[in-house]
């Protein structure tokens, strides 16, 4: 078998990947075990005869992999099983397992592994194993060259597999490769889940089942975000063109999530040059040119990335100009051109097992909006101004990534900056937030199933509004110290359970100080039933501290009440079902919010309670080339104990209601074509309209893709997506302002093509 393979190599909870080039067609022997009942072989895979039985092969070992992408689960089978594993890696590719789990022989694991794969595998004299697409003849080890060590395209996650990561989504570097996201909103498409609210990325919001993100601990490559800068737009300016992966984790977060996650975790990772480099690759880098239809806008973006003997690094620039764009009824939404510029720079050096990166990111918008950002009108004031906004991240962060020991740290110190222009009353207004965020940790790794994390970190918070007569400011301060352990005392069973405690202080804009400590707590649990049903639970009981308010409320400052602390206490649990690519779950959740911080220009100390529940379902099947998934979400919110208008809730979450996404995704592989889309829908919901506004409406809009790679010229990528194919008149559920008679909200864009060339070098 000839070209390319990726190999597995072990090394603890690393999702690494080995390039080995074969020279000719193996020959090595291929041994088997012919004692294997044959209703225990999966029909799908098939096992080559030989002389004996390879050592490697019978031995017993735990395995605890999840499902999830094979490529990821191949790599956590070679540090189970101790063996080197080769697959090629267009034929693992979006290819997903089953998941294993118990005590079995390696190659009975291997066979339940690839169950509904369609894949083969091979075993080596010397216990390497190669995964195939059918029946291989054998060859001599001899004729395989030493391996390159790369890193893979995977989930990038000290902790996947722990019991406190079993509700967690996860959003790899495939699919965003695959969903081509130009916001934030699409890098969660197909996930009901998650919402995200507005359809320009200055104002968008994003909400995790039902709460919004101002209340979850949110980072970017471990930079603790603090950016609540006004309620006209929204929380964090983000270019997703950065990103190689997200996860979420809704509800209960680990205490080494960090402080203030009321209602769990959001992380966010830009790419590394070792993401981008192709095996063998020193120098790279790519040029890549959009158009859209509907606003004309034009993209363009350009990297080049490179690694010198053990140093990396990686330039990234894009610039996106337009106009305004019209929704589903050909009505020009005003204020919603495009002019967006971001960057980043990060840099690394690697040796003798220590790591230390330093990055750079900045993201800017500077178009013309309406006045109120988050609407189209207000009263039928349809008037514009300049909404210059900035957002900068910049992080230091030292690890032994090999490490795999009782000594296992990591340390970061970032600062985030977000900086929004607007012009308030016709006076120049500046409102600024600021983070510098320190975090110090070890992962006493006491088995390769056991871990305890431990840590502190430091926070420091300032908000800042400035005008021609004030310049007002609030400022907030937290230590924290915090445990977590992850630990398998059985093998069916995973728990994860922390503290942290936390002492706050807050100046506010009138001198006024506040002082305060709190602890929080979490527990989760994963039970493996049967090698493909899981059940899952979890609880935390979390304390928030007094955060700043968002900046552009000080220019009226007021504390006629005094400030509390926010605790949180949230539920989760559910169950997960994979068999023969077939995936079904869902769970129940629900959290409880207690003076959180939802201040009005009239009062900076409005505090307010508030509930939300709700239940998720998903579906889903995985063939050879491709796969589907279907996920609803139903969730309700209480605010004060009743149901809120979506000014009510603005800064705590949205009356989202019953949302419905599908992605599905097919590769023709002799064409190198890959077509795909999702579908977004929500059912009206009439809470709004028990609380005194109008109901929000249903919606349905579905999004085409089509994604090609030509033979003679296989450094280009040409995309046509097909967006709001139907042409629908709407606006996302998460949007502020729908159930207002006074408000215009600003709708998506209508139907909308958009053609991009991607050049790979």
């Amino acid at each position: 078998m000839m070209g390319d393979q990726l190999s597995v190599v072990t090394g603890k909870w690393r999702h690494r990947l080995v390039v080995t080039t074969a020279l000719s067609v193996l020959a090595m022997p291929i041994i088997s075990n012919a004692a294997v009942a044959s209703e225990e072989v999966p029909a799908d895979v098939s096992v080559a005869d030989a002389s004996g039985e390879l050592a490697q092969a019978s031995e017993t070992h735990s395995f605890d992999i999840a499902p999830q992408m094979l490529a990821d689960a191949l790599v956590l089978f070679g540090q189970q099983a101790g063996v080197q594993v080769s697959a090629d890696g267009d034929m693992v590719r979006d290819v997903q397992t089953s998941g294993v789990s118990g005590d079995y022989r390696t190659e009975d694991a291997l066979k339940r592994l690839l169950a509904g794969t369609g894949l083969n595998y091979l075993i080596a004299a010397n216990g390497a194993i190669t995964i195939t697409g059918s029946v291989q003849s054998s060859a001599s080890d001899g004729d395989v060259l030493a391996p390159v060590m790369v890193e893979a395209n995977a989930i990038d996650d000290d902790h996947a597999g722990a019991a406190d990561r079993a509700s967690s989504i996860y959003v790899t570097q495939k699919d965003l490769e695959r969903r081509n996201p130009q916001d934030i909103k699409q890098v969660f498409a197909g996930q009901s889940e998650v919402s995200v609210g507005g359809s320009l990325p200055m104002n968008q919001k994003v909400f995790v089942n039902g709460v919004e993100e101002t209340n979850l601990a949110v980072s970017i490559d471990g930079a603790r975000q603090s950016n609540r800068i006004f309620h006209h737009s929204g929380t964090n300016l983000i270019d997703p063109s950065l990103f190689k992966a997200a996860r979420v984790d809704p509800g209960v977060a680990p205490a080494d999530a960090g402080p203030g996650a009321l209602g769990g975790s959001i992380v966010y990772e830009t790419v590394d040059a070792k993401d981008m480099l192709e095996p063998g690759q020193n120098l790279g880098g790519f040029v890549k040119g959009s158009f859209d239809t509907n606003s004309g806008t034009f993209a363009n973006d350009l990297s080049s990335y490179g690694r010198a003997g053990n140093l990396e690094l990686l330039g990234y620039f894009k610039w996106a100009k337009g106009d305004d764009f019209e929704d589903g009824a050909n009505k020009q939404m005003h204020g919603t051109g495009t002019d967006m510029r971001s960057g980043l720079l990060k840099t690394a050096y690697e040796a003798n097992g220590h790591r230390f990166e330093l990055s750079g990111e900045q993201v800017t918008d500077d178009a013309r909006r309406p006045r109120r950002a988050n609407m189209q009108s207000s009263s039928g004031d349809v008037s514009e101004r300049i909404y210059d906004m900035q957002r900068r991240n910049f992080v230091a962060i030292y690890a032994q990534p090999d490490a795999d020991g009782l000594f296992d740290p990591k340390a970061s110190v970032s600062f985030s900056n977000s900086t929004l222009f607007a012009p308030v009353n016709d006076a120049a207004s500046t409102g600024e937030t600021e983070n510098f965020f320190v975090k110090l940790e070890n992962d006493f790794n006491l088995s390769e199933n056991d871990t305890i994390t431990a840590g502190v970190d430091f926070f420091d918070d300032v908000v800042t509004y400035t005008d021609t007569t004030l310049d007002n400011d609030e400022h907030a301060r937290n230590f924290g110290v915090y445990g977590q352990a992850r630990l398998q005392p059985l093998d069916p069973l995973r728990v994860s359970f922390g503290l942290r405690g936390d002492a706050n202080s807050f100046e506010g804009v009138d001198g006024s100080e506040f002082e305060q400590e709190g602890v929080s707590g979490n527990a989760s649990v994963a039970y493996d039933v049967t090698d493909f049903l899981t059940l899952n639970a979890g609880y935390s009981n979390a304390w928030g501290g007094v955060k700043v308010t968002q900046s552009y409320h000080l220019y009226s400052p007021d504390y006629s009440a005094g400030l509390k602390p926010a605790r949180a206490e949230n539920y989760v649990a559910g169950a997960d079902f994979h068999h023969d690519g077939f995936t079904f779950g869902g769970g129940v959740f629900r959290g409880v919010f207690e003076n959180v911080r939802n201040t009005t220009s009239s009062s900076l100390t409005n505090m307010d309670d508030f509930e939300t529940r709700g239940f998720n379902l998903r579906a889903g099947y995985d063939w050879r080339n491709g796969f589907a998934t279907v996920s609803y979400t139903d969730s309700e919110i209480t605010v004060n104990g009743s149901l809120p208008e979506t000014y009510d809730a603005q800064y705590l979450g949205a009356p989202l209601g019953r949302i419905l996404a599908l992605e599905a995704a097919h590769t023709i592989e002799d064409y190198n074509l890959t077509f795909g889309g999702t579908v977004d829908a929500a059912f009206k919901n009439t809470d709004t309209e028990e609380a005194g506004g109008k109901a929000l409406p249903a919606y349905e809009v579905v999004n085409l893709y089509t994604e090609y790679r030509p033979d003679a010229a296989k450094f280009l990528t040409v995309r046509l997506e097909v967006n709001n194919v139907f042409d629908e008149e709407y606006s996302e559920r998460g949007t502020y302002g729908q159930d207002y008679d006074s408000v215009a909200p600003l709708r998506e864009p209508g139907r909308s093509f958009l053609l991009q060339a991607k050049a790979t070098f």
